[in-house]
C-alpha cells in the first residue's frame, strides 16, 4: 500500500529512514527504542511507536499535524509515544527539520551525574557550545513533555542537543543529516567525560 507522504514528502521519507537506520547501527540506541521525526511543511513524519530504527521503512510512519492529531497511519500503528515533545520542540525551533531522541550509553552514563555535559574537545565546544540537562520524568508522559519543551525554550536557538536524565539525548537540526551528525557527537563527547572522570577517579 502507498501513503500520501511517500509521494508528497518523498526527501523527507528518505531521509526519515536513512538516518532512523543509522542511529540504530551507531549503537545510538538498541531495541525497539529511539523515535525520529522530520518536519514536513504543516505535518510531521514520526517513527510509529514500539517499531526499531533498524526496521523503519515508508510504512511504520505516521502522519501527525503539528497539534498532534494523526492524519494518516497504517492500521493499528500509533506514533511514537514521545511525539508530544517532537511537537514541542518544532513549535519552538521553526528552523528544525529533524528531531531525534535516542538511548546511546555513554550518553546515559554521564545524565546520571545530574549535571550538563562537559565539552573537553574543540569539536565539542564548536559545534555543540552547550548540552544542557533536561530532568527525568516517565517515558511519554505529560510531565517529560513539559520537562523538554522547557528546557528547549530556555536555551538559546544554537543550543540542539540535550542531555535527559536517565533517558538519553535530544538533538534537532534543520536537517536530518545535521540532527544525526549532532547527535553522533553528543554520545562521543560523554564517552570522553565518562571516561575522564574514571581516570580522575583512579
Amino acid at each position: 500500500m502507498s501513503w500520501s507522504w511517500e509521494t508528497e514528502y518523498p526527501d523527507q521519507v528518505r531521509e526519515l529512514i536513512r538516518f532512523s537506520k543509522l542511529v540504530y547501527e551507531r549503537n545510538l540506541v538498541s531495541a525497539a527504542g529511539g523515535n525520529v521525526s522530520v518536519r514536513c511543511g504543516r505535518h510531521v513524519l514520526i517513527t510509529g511507536s514500539n517499531v526499531s530504527l533498524r526496521d523503519v521503512t515508508a510504512d511504520t510512519l505516521v502522519l501527525c499535524d503539528l497539534q498532534g492529531n494523526v492524519l494518516e497511519a497504517p492500521e493499528g500503528l500509533k506514533p511514537s509515544k514521545e511525539t508530544r515533545f517532537h511537537l514541542g520542540v518544532y513549535a519552538l525551533r521553526p528552523k528544525a527539520g529533524c528531531v531525534i531522541h535516542a538511548h546511546p550509553n555513554f550518553s546515559v552514563i554521564w545524565s546520571l551525574c545530574g549535571r550538563a555535559l562537559p565539552l573537553y574537545t574543540e569539536s565539542a565546544r564548536l559545534k555543540l557550545q552547550e548540552v544542557p540537562l533536561i530532568p527525568d520524568a516517565p517515558p511519554g508522559s505529560e510531565e517529560l513533555a513539559r520537562q523538554v519543551t522547557q528546557a528547549v525554550a530556555r536555551a538559546p536557538e544554537k543550543i540542539c542537543a540535550f542531555l535527559m536524565e536517565k533517558h538519553g539525548i535530544l538533538v534537532m537540526g534543520e536537517t536530518a543529516e545535521e540532527c544525526f551528525n549532532q547527535a553522533e557527537l553528543v554520545e562521543d563527547t560523554a564517552k570522553i567525560a565518562v571516561f575522564d572522570r574514571l581516570f580522575q577517579a583512579g
